[in-house]
């Protein structure tokens, strides 16, 4: 998943100091905790650009501004409030594209900066996302197991295993490729999991002992995690990274760079019997009226599917139940392969914001879903990784102005609540 641009740091953030200030006895520890984290988007995940269409390539630097990016967040109380770690995505198209000298800059740029967040004690997950420079899909560089792309790609995931590797920091841990392809397994051809036992092979020749995360197809759904059958799941070292969006209606209603009746769905409520079909209709009604398409897109089209998956909602009675049925099915997976609890773990999981006219609403059906996915998820004894930490339209900042996270979704997230209050408790 990816929300709006943001940029990152120049090289110079200061490595050396960071790792030297990491707190005593943090370096060489056993495997680090994922139980409860956020994803920072704000660094590595949107490379700056330059140039359109076809002609469009990654600035240089193409991530900058670190130091004030920095600023916004203060990681000694994020980890006082309950998060144990942070997780970090990485667009690799800069380093597949830049020269030598770009390259070690940016990895530079990330090194300093776990350093950063784990002399907070809070470790770091790096996902790595394949470019989309030009709109590719993750399954773009999954050409074939000796084909270009794929040996380019693997060859920057493996460049960046050492780095981390090196670090010689019990915080850090490395997930090879985010959702990676959009089937639950390929027919026809290498299915992802092929690509991924190769590459984390690769990895292990590199470090045997770095924390690595499995994946499995269907963009990293429950889907395509009951498909996921590899003798890697019994490595110690290796954890498992599901993402979870459903009932998807409601937490992507809204969404303009997904499906177009979605880009006109709002009033969704969660769970179903909070709100009522007749007032969810109205909104989007009204929303179709007003909403700019996106090129092609057939607006009557949009509507109608839009209404037709309003009706299903209320009609399923969508809620804690269906979430709770999706979790059983991890935990069939689970038990059918022995992997154990502390392994698994939901890197991805949120509901967008809700709003009119930029103004936010239905805030507490938000705080439900949070309070609901977390919670069975934690029954289970599976770790979570909520997306994302402060950007819209996911955050869980109410304001991006703010210095700490809403305290609503706090509480919902069964977090301590944070020592400085947000604008909804001034």
């Amino acid at each position: 998943m990816r929300s709006c641009r943001a940029a990152l740091a120049s090289a110079g953030v200061g490595l050396a100091i960071a790792l030297a200030s990491m707190p005593a006895g943090y370096a060489d520890t056993a495997a680090p905790s994922f139980r409860r984290g956020a994803t920072l988007v704000e660094f590595f995940e949107f490379p700056a650009t330059v140039g359109e269409g076809a002609a469009k390539t990654y600035a240089v630097p193409a991530f900058a501004n670190s130091r004030a990016v920095l600023r916004l967040f203060d990681f000694d109380e994020l980890h006082r409030i309950g998060f144990d770690h942070m997780r970090v995505p990485l667009d690799v198209g800069p380093l597949m594209a830049g020269s030598e000298q770009e390259r070690q800059q940016i990895l530079d740029q990330l090194l300093a900066l776990i350093a950063e967040i784990n002399r907070h004690g809070l470790a770091v997950l790096v996902t790595l996302f394949p470019p989309s420079l030009q709109h590719e899909l993750p399954e773009t560089y999954l050409d074939g197991l000796d084909g270009p792309k794929f040996r380019a790609y693997s060859a920057v995931v493996e460049r960046v295993a050492s780095a981390l590797a090196g670090a010689h920091s019990g915080g850090i841990a490395l997930e090879p490729m985010n959702e990676p392809q959009s089937q639950c397994r390929v027919r026809f051809g290498a299915d992802w999991s092929v690509y991924q036992d190769i590459m984390i092979e690769r990895i292990r020749r590199i470090s045997a002992q770095l924390p690595l995360f499995l994946t499995g197809g269907c963009w990293s759904n429950i889907e395509g995690l009951v498909d996921l059958d590899t003798d890697l799941l019994h490595d110690p070292h290796n954890f498992v990274s599901v993402h979870f969006y459903y009932p998807f209606l409601f937490t992507h209603q809204g969404a303009t760079w997904s499906m177009p009746y979605l880009a006109g769905t709002i009033g969704v409520p969660y769970p179903a019997a909070s709100g009522s079909l007749d007032a969810t209709l109205s909104l989007t009604r009204a929303r179709f009226k007003t909403l700019q398409m996106a090129q092609g897109a057939d607006r009557a089209a949009a509507q109608a599917k839009a209404e037709d998956e309003i009706r299903r909602y209320f009609r399923d009675e969508q809620g804690p139940a269906q979430i709770e049925g999706w979790m059983n099915r991890v935990a069939q997976w689970q038990r059918r392969q022995q992997v154990a609890s502390d392994q698994i773990v939901f890197t991805e999981f949120g509901a967008m914001k809700e709003t009119i006219d930029g103004v936010q609403f239905d805030r507490t059906s938000r705080a439900r879903w949070l309070r609901d996915a977390s919670a069975a998820m934690e029954r289970h004894g599976w770790g979570w990784t909520v997306y994302v930490l402060r950007d819209d339209p996911f955050g869980l900042y109410a304001d991006r102005s703010d210095r700490l996270p809403d305290p609503d979704l706090l509480r919902a997230l069964r977090l301590r609540a944070a020592r400085a209050a947000s604008r909804y408790d001034r």
